[in-house]
């Protein structure tokens, strides 16, 4: 059996018992209404695993529910930043704004702001991907 399909082989068993959800932070550490965070995940590509480092957009809702959102426009994938005092989000590059709940309010983005599938457990917020 050569190396690429035994490699196969097991990354596939690796892929299918990995569940892909990736912790973001425990769910008690969030004090502002929408915060910056930090995530690693592993992503693995048939034989090729590599690490990538990335920040999301976490936001606490008044009801303890919570939205994770990609952190690139829907745009161009420009980095959008969280503006407190005007309560949105805004991209830098052509002037797109979104409102806290990731919905587009001004400039050329054609939709709202992309949300991961949100999981809260064992205490940590975990987002599919």
């Amino acid at each position: 059996m050569s190396l690429p399909v035994l490699r196969w082989i097991i990354g596939s068993r690796t892929a299918v018992a990995d569940s892909g959800w990736y912790p973001v932070v425990r769910a008690d550490s969030l004090i502002d209404e929408v915060t910056q965070v930090f995530v690693t995940r592993v992503i693995r590509d048939a034989w090729l695993t590599r690490t990538a480092e990335e920040y999301v957009w976490v936001r606490k809702r008044s009801d303890g529910s919570f939205v994770v959102f990609h952190p690139e426009c829907t745009h161009l994938g420009c980095a959008f930043s969280w503006q407190q005092d005007s309560k949105q989000f805004q991209c830098p590059c052509h002037g797109g704004k979104f409102d806290i709940n990731g919905n587009r309010i001004a400039g050329p983005p054609p939709r709202p702001l992309d949300p991961y599938e949100v999981l809260v457990e064992g205490g940590y917020i975990k987002i599919k991907g």
